[in-house]
């Protein structure tokens, strides 16, 4: 075999570097890249949570917005229409009707913060109390 002079101290097969060196190299790449990925997934993650949570909060104060203005005003049907509340919004509607001698009142609001929203409902009867009207909670979420 002719090497040149360079070359003359090393084989052929390690003249580049070796094949030990590259697998080497190769499996610690995989590794930074699947531990970038680990990391911005969770952090990801993390970013949903609270935002979902905040959403939730947000969505759930809207609910008492509707609840005290319906214990100030009983008879009150209008809604809430973004409604800016702690970086995000809410937005509330009323569905009435009229079951036998009961009158129901379904209430949803809906928090947004980001690309995230969630959605609160309540469901209240009037209670007519010594001549009286007020709003009682009946169930919901």
């Amino acid at each position: 075999m002719n090497y040149s002079k360079k070359n003359a101290y090393l084989p052929p097969y390690t003249a580049n570097g070796g094949v030990g060196i590259r697998i080497l190299w190769i499996i610690v790449s995989l590794f930074i890249i699947a531990s970038a990925i680990v990391a911005l997934l969770g952090s990801q993650q993390r970013s949903a949570e609270k935002y979902s949570r905040k959403a939730m909060e947000i969505s759930d104060y809207g609910l008492m917005c509707v609840l005290e203005t319906l214990g100030k005003k009983p008879s009150w049907t209008g809604e809430f229409s973004k409604i800016p509340y702690g970086g995000g919004w809410y937005s509330a509607k009323l569905f009435r009707r009229v079951k036998g001698d009961t009158v129901l009142c379904m209430v949803e609001t809906i928090g947004r913060i980001g690309a995230v929203s969630k959605k609160s409902e309540c469901l209240l009867q009037l209670s007519i109390i010594n001549g009286d009207s007020a709003w009682s909670r009946r169930g919901g979420n």
